[in-house]
């Protein structure tokens, strides 16, 4: 009986591709072809890119920073000081775009400032649009960001990582990416948890949200371009609903507040939403 891989390829083909798969494995640079990247030096920090498989036709990734203990670094919008992350993915390949998530920050007040921080470590999840789904995807990124403890340092460093469709998932860049996507900001649920109303009072704003009972709330706000704001403060909580003031002091002068819009983060308990009001 002629065996079934004589059907399939040339005499001798058999041997040389399995010779080929295995030297070109051997041959391959660490890291090359998981879906985690070995760790990039920075100052006070490390950062390395994860890739998981694809959801509804989106490949899931993350940015995880590592930071030295004491040390944080900062959202999206840093608030009143600090340094914003950028990361550029246009070095990649057989990438169409990338949509960075930000999880929710936290509120931090050294008794000069408010910043809104991450410590000891985050990832920041990503949605990767391949152009020929079913192809190796290889992202890189160049990544800059500040790292803070009593002195805030602005930093940089790069990685890369190629997800290749016929190897198994990596479990630790799936589970590490899975830790940070619920604490990314939903969409507000009306009647639940949402924005309620705003007013306009003097110099500042009242923002009322409808949010669970939770012990803990909070709520973080990102103005118009050019408007150097704090943060919202936190000034009644009852009957379910939560109550800030936002101070308007550090908008451009002869600036209207109505017609602006304003990017709101609402935080209770281990919840977020994400909700865009123009001020009326």
């Amino acid at each position: 009986m002629v065996p079934i891989s004589e059907y399939l390829c040339p005499e001798g083909v058999t041997a040389t591709l399995i010779r080929g798969v295995v030297i070109f494995g051997l041959a391959a640079p660490t890291g090359a072809l998981a879906a985690r990247s070995d760790w990039s030096n920075a100052d006070r920090s490390q950062l390395r890119l994860l890739l998981s498989e694809p959801e509804q036709g989106r490949i899931q990734g993350g940015v995880e920073i590592l930071l030295e203990p004491g040390w944080y670094t900062y959202w999206r919008n840093p608030g009143e000081a600090g340094l914003p992350p950028v990361f550029d993915f246009s070095a990649s390949d057989n990438v169409a775009g990338v949509e960075v998530l930000y999880p929710a920050p936290e509120r931090y007040d050294d008794g000069a400032s408010v910043s809104l921080i991450y410590r000891d470590e985050v990832v920041f999840p990503l949605a990767v649009t391949a152009v020929n789904p079913g192809e190796p995807v290889t992202l890189r990124v160049d990544a800059s960001f500040g790292v803070c403890r009593e002195i805030c340092i602005p930093t940089q460093t790069d990685s890369e990582v190629t997800l290749s469709p016929w190897l198994p998932p990596d479990p630790l860049s799936k589970a590490r990416i899975a830790g940070y996507l619920p604490r990314v900001p939903k969409a507000p649920e009306p009647g639940r948890f949402a924005v309620a109303e705003i007013e306009i009072e003097a110099d500042a704003l009242l923002i009322d949200i409808l949010m669970p009972d939770t012990s803990y709330a909070d709520l973080f706000a990102e103005p118009p371009p050019g408007w150097n704001l704090g943060q919202p403060k936190l000034i009644s909580r009852a009957g379910g609903i939560a109550r800030f003031r936002l101070p308007l002091a550090g908008r451009p002068r002869g600036s209207e507040v109505s017609g602006q819009e304003f990017r709101f983060v609402a935080v209770a308990g281990g919840e977020a939403i994400e909700e865009s009001v123009t001020i009326r």
